[in-house]
């Protein structure tokens, strides 16, 4: 019996073990939550570091495109300028090149109108000096047969083809224009405004040699 006593005296201890168990059961669960709570700690972390991360590339990609948009502006404003200072040109000389044009297609007309001028001009000096000729001629044939009879001073120098300022019978003669009539010689002109025969202002002149 002192035996058994003493075996069951050494025997564990019911409540010991229960109480190492839960002792042990509540550090488990104390170090679960303190593992769900580090494990809580760095999903935070994680996703702080992922958002910051995220804002980094998102501004870095901003300013970056900004800077691209700026460059391209710039790039488009230099050839915008370029181009706008080309078309200036090019429309300066198109001016040019218009206005060169109708001052050549006056001058073309004038000088069409010159030529026909001339041309009347020429018929009519030809014309003139063939009359003066003629005239000359029959009066060196017949003098009074050349007068005709007339005695007016201007109609005998007319006919007889000297000069109706001076009477000289020289032979070279002063073709006055636009009225075209061979009326004085080189001395007289420069003194004369208007035509002898038919008092037309003198615009111009053009000198004639005559010879029989």
């Amino acid at each position: 019996m002192a035996i058994r006593a003493r075996l069951n005296f050494n025997a564990p201890n019911v409540n010991q073990i229960g109480m190492e168990e839960l002792y042990m059961n509540n550090n488990s669960l104390q170090t679960q939550k303190d593992l769900n709570h580090q494990q809580s700690f760095l999903d935070a972390l994680m996703e702080k570091q992922r958002q910051e991360i995220d804002q980094f590339i998102r501004a870095q990609r901003r300013q970056e495109t900004e800077t691209l948009l700026r460059q391209m502006e710039a790039k488009a404003l230099v050839l915008m300028t370029r181009k706008e200072e080309e078309m200036s040109r090019a429309l300066s000389k198109n001016v040019e090149l218009e206005d060169m044009l109708r001052r050549m297609e006056a001058e073309n007309q004038t000088w069409q109108r010159m030529a026909r001028e001339n041309e009347a001009t020429v018929a009519t000096l030809s014309s003139t000096l063939e009359q003066v000729k003629e005239r000359a001629v029959t009066c060196h044939d017949d003098e009074g047969s050349c007068c005709g009879g007339d005695d007016s001073v201007p109609g005998k120098r007319m006919m007889s083809g000297s000069c109706l300022n001076c009477g000289s019978n020289g032979e070279t003669r002063v073709l006055f224009l636009p009225c075209r009539h061979l009326c004085c010689c080189t001395e007289c002109e420069a003194g004369l405004v208007l035509c002898p025969i038919c008092s037309t202002l003198k615009k111009n002149r053009i000198e004639a040699i005559i010879t029989f």
